[in-house]
Formats: C-alpha cells, sequence, structure tokens
C-alpha cells in the first residue's frame, strides 16, 4: 500500500483581514456521511456566515470514492 500524509487532529484556525473573519476547520473523516454531518455542525454553530466553503475527499484502497468542493 502506498503511504500518504492525512490527519492526525480536529484542527481549528482563525484569522482576520480587513474586519472579516475566516475560520478554517480540518477533520479526518472515512465516509462521506461523516463528512457531512461535520459539515451540518459547523454551517450552524456558524449560521450567520456569509460564506460555506467546504471540501472533502474520502481515499478508499481500490479508488478515490468521493470528492466534495
Amino acid at each position: 500500500m502506498e503511504k500518504f500524509k492525512t490527519i492526525n487532529n480536529n484542527v481549528v484556525a482563525e484569522i482576520t483581514e480587513k474586519k472579516s473573519k475566516f475560520i478554517a476547520h480540518i477533520f479526518y473523516v472515512e465516509t462521506p456521511e461523516e463528512a457531512d454531518r461535520y459539515i451540518k455542525e459547523i454551517k450552524k454553530k456558524y449560521y450567520d456566515a456569509k460564506h460555506n466553503v467546504f471540501a472533502y475527499a474520502i481515499e478508499t484502497l481500490d479508488r478515490r470514492s468521493c470528492c466534495k468542493i
């Protein structure tokens, strides 16, 4: 099996630029359903955000099964 980098810990990073706050959440998931649950939690937590941008990739033994941006 080929080695690849992955996420070890959930991480939150925040920056402010020109009075706009940008918050990034990084978390490890194994299924698209798990990713969707995290995304829903984040959208609920930041319900007043004007933009919600997300992406995830699920890697399986045979292929990359899901990529969503």
